[in-house]
């Protein structure tokens, strides 16, 4: 049998390996977060993290990068380390080889108090203050069951507009608007359908429809439907005191469209962003280069910018990452067969004659590995013919 093809049964690819990770694949595979390849950029972001939940940092973190380059699995695999048990942790620090004192300070962090870590995806369809005030009470309130736990702080705005409305007066006078003037707007729905959908709708349908029911009180005034973002600044730290929390840490990926959205609207934000001043709630925004969303000399975002530790964490990757993502890949095949048989491969004359087209191969792969994101299984044969120029390289 050839060389390579000594190497190609020698090797096997992880079979739960996936050239792009998502929060769906992760909860789908709940080991999946321990085979993340933690680069620099990545440890420099669990560093960033550490600092700010022992308070040495009162600021929230912003992860940026281009596309492709991993930042939504990394910041999943992130709250996955801060959920983690003390024995998970530190199998993963001990696979990677990863420093002791990092793994021991953040452990020490999670002992002293439970540490609700949020995750949101997406922010395309925050248009405003009272947008934003209803995608973080509807995100930590979901994280609350997320974590087996009752949240024993006050309602939430969604909760507050379902017991308004359950009240039978407010029920019969919201019900005058709903079966009236706004009868179209609501298709026809009662108000009991109304808390019906409030009760089980999520995301997308539930901004819909609480957009319907803030139209109905803007315009006639009802005051009870309303939040600003200093009493969500406050009911989040009466949720972190009354619950006994370490820290919040509110993930947020794809938060780029929110700054476009808003660009001159950022004040609500920056009440909500100055939290972590006094008490331990910390976003960790997810966007993409940072460069292109403001202006230098945009007082708004150098002001915003202050929140954050300095400098942003990048996440990118090396030239030689694709020789470690496919180690990381890349498992010996467990048959003693194979095992046998690549060991007999001849230690003098022939595996030198093979040395240059064995670096051909790799050097191929790998470059492959970094355009396409995918590693060739070990199932597939080597290319018969390489590209020339990875030769004489």
């Amino acid at each position: 049998m050839p060389i390579l093809e000594k190497y190609r049964h020698y090797f096997d690819i992880d079979p739960d390996y996936f050239p792009a990770v998502n929060e769906a694949v992760i909860n789908s595979k709940p080991e999946m977060w321990k085979k993340f390849f933690p680069h620099d950029t990545f440890v420099r972001l669990v560093k960033n993290t550490v600092s700010v939940l022992d308070r040495k940092q009162k600021l929230s973190i912003w992860v940026e990068g281009a596309y492709g380059t991993g930042k939504s699995h990394a910041v999943l695999t992130l709250k996955k380390l801060l959920d983690a048990s003390e024995a998970e942790t530190k199998e993963y620090f001990e696979k990677y080889h990863l420093d002791n004192d990092l793994g021991n300070n953040l452990q020490r962090i999670k002992n002293s108090g439970k540490i609700l870590t949020v995750h949101r995806y997406g922010s395309s369809s925050l248009h405003g203050d009272q947008d934003l005030v209803l995608a973080i009470q509807e995100s930590i309130d979901h994280a609350f069951v997320l974590a087996g736990m009752e949240n024993k702080g006050s309602d939430s705005l969604k909760e507050s507009v379902i017991r308004y409305l359950s009240d039978p007066e407010n029920k019969k006078s919201f019900g005058i608007y709903v079966e009236g003037s706004y009868s179209d707007l609501f298709g026809g729905d009662t108000v009991d359908d109304i808390i019906s959908k409030l009760r089980s709708y999520s995301d997308a349908a539930l901004h819909a429809l609480m957009e319907k029911i803030f139209k109905v009180a803007r315009e006639r005034q009802i005051k009870a439907f309303t939040m600003s973002t200093r009493d969500l600044a406050d009911w989040i730290k009466e949720t972190i005191k009354i619950n006994n929390l370490k820290a919040i840490v509110f993930i947020w990926d794809e938060f780029t469209e929110y700054f476009y959205n808003n660009t001159r609207n950022l004040t609500g934000f920056q009440e909500l962003i100055e939290i972590s001043e006094t008490d331990p709630f910390y976003f960790i925004l997810v966007t993409h280069v940072s460069t292109g969303l403001f202006s230098d000399r945009d007082q708004d975002f150098i002001k915003l910018n202050g929140r954050f530790v300095n400098p942003h964490c990048q996440i990118s990757l090396p030239e030689n990452i694709a020789f470690q993502l496919m180690g990381a890949a890349m498992e010996k095949n467990s048959d003693p067969e194979v095992l046998q048989d690549f060991l007999s491969i001849p230690h003098r004359k022939n595996w030198k004659q093979s040395l240059p087209h064995i670096r051909r191969w790799s050097l191929y792969s790998c470059r492959s590995t970094m355009q396409t994101g995918k590693i060739r299984q070990s199932s597939q044969k080597p290319a018969t013919k390489l590209p020339e120029n990875t030769a004489n390289r």
